[in-house]
């Protein structure tokens, strides 16, 4: 068998490239925050988390959206939008409960001293609150019979609004410049940002941006990869996206939101997970989204893919809403808040399998389980088409 065939017609060798891209995206996310932290170090603390951190590390969603697009055939755009949407929706999900859960761990397991982590109400308020309303808006919007630019402009505008929140909201903060430790690997990157006083805004651009054409190169790989292992296995790329290409492209969101906490910033780590699920749910989706559609004139016939999408919605919001719950009524995260987490993820996990193994026809008790949930959600004068009547009502004229 030739690498080509092996890498884009197994589903081992599909495995094997999004490991090798999820690899490069890890290596790619130390020029990313040495470059926002210079960026960001005059943000007060929660703020440079929920914007340049966010937007940072959330590119990875936003390229294999872009990637989906580009690469889907006219027959097969609704399928690779669904995925892509999956992608997403499975990295906001890792984002809410996998990386508090490392956070969490990390630190208490590594900062000497430290039993609890304490964050503010205000940023668990200000950005959940945001959250939420946004995986409203995806649950509604998703659920119309077409999707059109129109949609996409719309989750774009919402992120709009919560940045300039955001931003307005800021205090500003005299930090002193980052001190270069030249023995990692952080440091070669900031001994070339700081190299000399003047020019230094514009290299930490410039790093930036490099970093960004390596992680979408790396994106590419993991849509390819993504559709080599459903291919091969026979399932709906969705949830291969919503599984693996949520946790390759969420490894900025990971070790950002873990090197802030260890450095005591606790308040920009969890920011920083909020953030980037909104800029997930909102830019990454909808900027790919309507600029595609805009320029092809497309529409696309989303019924069958809104609805095989809509449990996941439900669930990304129950999620959501769970884990939102347990940090603001938490006075400290310990290593109990460790545990409720990974047994939640691995719920999800579990939900994820199943709903997989229903939709190929499978009888197990995990597609059963799942099956239940999604037959109950689209019955005739279920939640399903509720939400569609709904979409169809604000969105027939676009």
């Amino acid at each position: 068998m030739d690498i080509f065939n092996f890498i884009f017609h197994t589903w081992y060798g599909g495995l094997s490239l999004m490991i090798f891209c999820s690899i490069v995206i890890a290596k790619s996310c130390n020029s990313f925050e040495v470059a926002t932290d210079y960026l960001g170090r005059n943000m007060s603390e929660g703020v440079k988390g929920a914007s340049l951190n966010a937007i940072g590390s959330s590119i990875p969603e936003l390229l294999t959206t872009v990637f989906f697009l580009l690469f889907a055939s006219h027959a097969n755009l609704a399928r690779d939008l669904a995925a892509s949407i999956g992608g997403n929706t499975g990295s906001a999900i890792f984002n809410s409960i996998a990386i508090p859960m490392l956070v969490i761990g990390t630190v208490l397991a590594t900062v000497p001293g430290v039993i609890g982590l304490k964050i503010s109400k205000k940023v668990i308020l200000r950005d959940g609150l945001f959250l939420i309303a946004a995986e409203i808006l995806l649950i509604i919007l998703l659920s119309s019979k077409y999707i059109t630019h129109w949609h996409g402009w719309a989750f774009t505008l919402f992120y709009l609004v919560y940045l300039a929140y955001t931003m307005l909201s800021m205090r500003k903060n005299d930090n002193p410049e980052p001190q270069t430790n030249e023995e990692s690997e952080d440091g070669v990157y900031l001994k070339y940002v700081l190299k000399f006083n003047k020019g230094r805004k514009r290299r930490s651009w410039l790093l930036l941006v490099g970093s960004t054409l390596v992680i979408a190169a790396a994106c590419a790989g993991l849509v390819e990869g993504c559709k080599a292992i459903s291919d091969s296995l026979g399932i709906n790329p969705l949830f291969v996206a919503l599984i693996l290409i949520a946790a390759a492209s969420s490894v900025p969101d990971t070790i950002i939101s873990i090197r802030d906490a260890k450095k005591g910033n606790y308040d920009d780590s969890l920011a920083n997970i909020l953030g980037s699920n909104i800029f997930d749910i909102s830019i990454s989706l909808g900027l790919p989204l309507a600029l595609f559609l805009l320029f092809t004139g497309q529409k696309i016939e989303f019924t069958e893919a809104g609805s095989t999408l809509v449990d996941i919605r439900v669930v990304l919001l129950i999620v959501t809403l769970l884990t939102i719950g347990i940090f603001y009524f938490s006075t400290v995260l310990r290593k109990r808040h460790v545990v409720l987490l990974g047994i939640l993820y691995i719920l999800f996990i579990l939900y994820a399998i199943g709903a997989a193994e229903y939709y190929t026809g499978s009888e197990s008790f995990l597609a059963q389980t799942a099956g239940s949930f999604i037959k109950y959600l689209r019955q005739p004068g279920g939640l399903g088409e509720y939400l569609q009547l709904i979409a169809n009502y604000f969105t027939s004229s676009w």
